[in-house]
């Protein structure tokens, strides 16, 4: 990426961020599950997510105790998720949880970085 990565991360080379921003301006992510996720009885290999707002974590503790990490992390993913496959959402905490744990997994990793990353911004 072209902008300055915060401290630690400077060899960082982002799996899941890509250099375009989703259109509110927030870094935006791509990545492929291995497993998919099933929607409306159809696969969905392809995902694409935004980095959180502070309203997202407000909101996702509605549906999630911060103090439950993995369901809050999950309620959390719904919200930054804008796109799985053709699927423009909404995303819920059930279709997440449906999820094999490899696809959460890279869900996760994509979470993560987008937060890493976005915090230089």
């Amino acid at each position: 990426m072209a902008k300055e990565k915060p401290d630690g991360l400077k060899d960082y080379k982002p799996v899941y961020v890509i250099e375009e921003k989703a259109e509110d301006g927030r870094l935006l992510a791509r990545g492929k599950f291995k497993h998919g996720m099933l929607i409306k009885g159809v696969k969905h290999l392809d995902f694409e997510m935004v980095e959180a707002l502070s309203e997202d974590n407000f909101n996702a503790e509605k549906d999630a105790s911060a103090n439950n990490v993995l369901t809050f992390n999950g309620a959390l993913m719904a919200l930054q998720l804008r796109k799985v496959g053709t699927f423009d959402g909404p995303f819920t905490l059930d279709l997440i949880g449906r999820l094999k744990p490899g696809d959460y997994n890279r869900l996760r990793a994509a979470q993560m970085e987008l937060d890493v990353l976005g915090e230089g911004e």
